[in-house]
């Protein structure tokens, strides 16, 4: 098959935010997701005053807080690493980069599987009888217990460190250090036996030496696990090896299924509907390829680098659209070697890494010598042309779906291809009014962070909230397993070092835009189905008063040489060319 990439011109570049003030600080390049949600999920992001509903593949960052009810489980990925949340378990991200991954649990269980662990890497969890550093790869159980049941620290496999009050301990593969008391804190050793939620646990993990995505993809790409499943690879020449979705609708197209949010720093990110719908939608990018969808990871890099939605959008198709419809927004995903221009830094290095994989190293180059050279009241010189190959399959909402975290799947709008051919297409995100209830949503010129706080599908109370620390079960509550083998607290002994929370308890969880989330797991049916959703209100505990000691420095932190995790070696370049194999 013909290079694509081939029949483009020099791509184009958009003025973004023109002052010197604008953001140099590089993002972070990991990012988990929301892999499984089986009842209700709660989140807050820093600044955000209302508990949201978590759908599925809403990106974990830094400062991101997530709960889940007393009859809910949930699971979120980062890399090839899991964490279970059991029953009324609320985590806290207190940071989450290429290096170190530290989350609170100030009440709650969650049971982490750790695929590897590199060297010079930290896994933390903070809770609140004191620290557990996660050693080698392993799998960990965390149970906070409460101020009259002990914390449990179990290791199945691997080996930990805990460290609270007077109490220094070493825990090794078998055991469970049992921990009681406050000041001080007094540890027992047990042995370790797995429960009801252990084995749940164990029934969604997936095995990497069974995957033929590690083979093309770093295990550090957030998703990757989930593609054997729901698609097939093939050898594609100049693209090398290319994952395409099975059983989507003739009319599919990338970026059409799911709902935008703004989440700092990055701004508009997408949210995929479909269980697959992380690593494809935040990393790559998307070709035809004899009549078929076709996403294209590119060359192979050990740490690829998250992005909020590879995409161009097209600002408003003007006399395109319904008059009905008021103002609109539209993208569409980029093609092989079309680089993407985030608008949220311009830090050369973080660009050069964000585009290494599927753009051409002269391409590269020139990228960073028109960041390092041009005025702040210059555009990039590549504007000499508007062809992007994949704008046919633009999708267009109108602006207040975008901006209100519409379900974009139900409210496409028609408009003629003639129309599309001639809208003005930019790499930087539309500049959108406020939703009700928020303040305006554009990142001013020279402005280095959002304004105000986010759109998300809100929690909207149905029903008075429960009493604190408690939920109103659902008539199926004897048909669920014990999701904790200690009964959860009515009030939590300190809160760990983590994010403010919004006041009040989060209400009854009411996805009221977007997708929800059980929709969407019923699409896995090879998963698991774990235990019935409970749509019920419900009401989270209140908050501890008294303050965690805080994060441990990271000079303190016991850290024994880890495992190297097994990758694949890293490729050149492309693959050599290989026959085009019939994928239809």
């Amino acid at each position: 098959m013909r290079r694509l990439a081939a029949l483009l011109p020099v791509l184009t570049f958009v003025l973004i935010a023109a002052s010197p003030a604008f953001a140099q600080e590089e993002p972070p390049a990991r990012v988990g997701r929301v892999s499984f949600v089986s009842g209700q999920l709660a989140f807050h992001m820093p600044g955000e005053t209302i508990w949201s509903a978590a759908a599925l593949n809403y990106p974990v960052a830094t400062g991101g807080s997530f709960w889940t009810d007393p009859q809910s489980r949930a699971e979120i990925r980062v890399g090839s690493q899991t964490i279970d949340m059991a029953g009324n378990t609320e985590i806290d991200i207190v940071q989450l980069d290429e290096q170190v991954m530290q989350i609170a649990v100030p009440r709650g269980r969650v049971d982490v599987h750790l695929r590897s662990l590199d060297e010079g890497n930290t896994v933390e969890i903070d809770m609140p009888r004191g620290g557990v550093w996660l050693l080698e790869p392993g799998v960990y159980d965390v149970d906070t217990g409460t101020q009259v049941q002990p914390s449990r620290v179990a290791v199945f496999d691997g080996s930990a460190h805990f460290v609270g009050g007077s109490v220094d301990l070493g825990i090794k593969a078998g055991d469970v250090a049992v921990l009681t008391g406050n000041n001080p804190v007094v540890a027992a050793i047990e042995h370790a036996a797995p429960d009801p939620f252990v084995q749940w646990c164990r029934s969604r993990d997936y095995h990497p030496q069974r995957l033929a995505a590690p083979y093309y993809l770093s295990p550090r790409m957030t998703g990757y696990e989930d593609l054997d499943e729901y698609g097939a690879w093939r050898a594609v020449p100049d693209y090398g090896e290319v994952w395409i979705p099975s059983s989507v609708p003739t009319d599919w197209a990338p970026y059409r299924d799911g709902h935008w949010v703004w989440i700092e720093p990055w701004g508009w990110s997408w949210v995929d509907a479909e269980p697959w719908g992380f690593a494809p939608f935040h990393y790559g990018r998307w070709a035809r390829i004899e009549d078929r969808w076709a996403w294209i990871p590119g060359r192979f890099v050990p740490q690829p680098v998250y992005a909020p939605a590879l995409v161009a959008f097209i600002d408003d198709p003007g006399a395109g659209t319904p008059r009905t419809a008021g103002p609109a927004v539209g993208w569409f995903p980029l093609g092989p070697d079309e680089v993407y221009w985030p608008s949220y830094t311009r830090d050369p290095a973080y660009i050069r890494n964000l585009n290494i994989t599927n753009v051409e190293e002269t391409k590269l180059v020139n990228i960073t010598k028109v960041i390092e050279e041009r005025r702040a009241d210059d555009p990039p010189p590549q504007v000499a042309s508007q062809s992007f190959v994949n704008r046919p399959a633009a999708t267009v909402v109108p602006a207040r779906v975008f901006a209100n975290a519409g379900n974009v799947a139900t409210a496409t709008l028609r408009v003629p291809p003639q129309a599309l051919q001639q809208a003005q297409v930019s790499l930087r995100p539309p500049q959108l009014p406020a939703p009700p209830g928020h303040a305006a949503l554009t990142r001013p010129p020279g402005a280095a962070t959002a304004t105000a706080p986010v759109p998300h599908p809100p929690v909207t109370a149905t029903a008075p909230a429960p009493a604190a620390g408690q939920g109103i079960r659902p008539a199926t509550e004897a048909a669920l397993p014990p999701p904790t083998q200690h009964r959860p607290p009515a009030q939590a002994m300190h809160a760990p070092a983590a994010p403010q929370h919004p006041a009040g308890p989060p209400p009854a969880l009411h996805q009221a835009a977007a997708p929800a989330p059980q929709s969407q797991i019923l699409r896995a049916p090879a998963r698991p189905a774990g235990p019935p959703p409970a749509a019920h209100p419900v009401a989270a505990p209140p908050r501890p008063a008294a303050p965690h000691p805080g994060p441990t420095p990271a000079a303190a932190r016991p850290n024994a040489p880890p495992a190297q995790a097994g990758k694949p070696p890293p490729r050149g370049g492309k693959p050599a060319p290989k026959p085009v194999e019939d994928v239809r």
